[in-house]
């Protein structure tokens, strides 16, 4: 494998990931983890169907890289991901889609999308972290600890344990196409973030940090 003049997708997606890592000992490392992302999900196939899943993985790469320095630096942390995504994601009815990251063309894809799998989530699990995922979307055959949930509850993550994550994000949410629908005026998103944002404080260990949340964001 070249990373010096990737030629096919995938090479291509571990040449722009391994850029976001200062120590060079985590880029073999990052190459394995998206390998058996491709091994496990066809990761080379979704790309070349879709190719906005690279700006969807490739920022959550540089969060971890931001938030963490090194790769063995959330080995075994427990961290939550709301709102991760799921395995039966469906295509919005616009060929646009105005996610956290900006807005992805959708290219000719119908029905089924990879645009919304629980990337992250997959992605901290092959790199050595224990994920919790949280979504309303099915993640029956994810091999990560995981609940669906309806995030637009009031107290719908209250079965989960005060400071008991070393880390949270929530970068997907308000992105979705299936939330927008469901909560379109801007006063109930509002709404659902500060329940979000409550629940992000109560959650975390005291010595604990946000990677990122669309709620905080959404709120300032």
């Amino acid at each position: 494998m070249r990373l010096d003049y990737p030629d096919d997708k995938l090479d291509r997606l571990i040449a722009r990931l391994v850029h976001v890592w200062k120590d060079p000992q985590d880029y073999l490392l990052i190459a394995k983890t998206i390998q058996a992302l491709d091994t496990r999900y066809d990761l080379d196939k979704k790309l070349a169907r879709e190719p906005g899943v690279v700006e969807i993985i490739e920022p959550m790469a540089g969060r971890l890289a931001r938030s963490f320095g090194r790769v063995y630096d959330f080995k075994n942390k427990k961290i939550l991901d709301i709102a991760c995504g799921s395995s039966t994601s469906k295509m919005p009815g616009s060929p646009y889609v105005n996610t956290p990251f900006g807005e992805i063309s959708l290219g000719a894809s119908q029905g089924y999308t990879a645009l919304f799998e629980p990337w992250f989530c997959r992605m901290l699990l092959a790199l050595g972290a224990t994920p919790v995922g949280v979504d309303s979307g099915n993640l029956e055959k994810e091999v990560f600890e995981h609940y669906r949930v309806d995030l637009g509850n009031p107290g719908t993550l209250n079965f989960l344990s005060d400071a008991s994550f070393d880390a949270i994000q929530d970068s997907r949410l308000f992105g979705s196409p299936k939330f927008t629908a469901q909560f379109p005026e801007h006063a109930e998103r509002l709404k659902v973030a500060q329940e979000i944002v409550r629940q992000e404080e109560r959650l975390l260990k005291p010595d604990g940090i946000i990677i990122h949340s669309d709620a905080t964001e959404l709120l300032n």
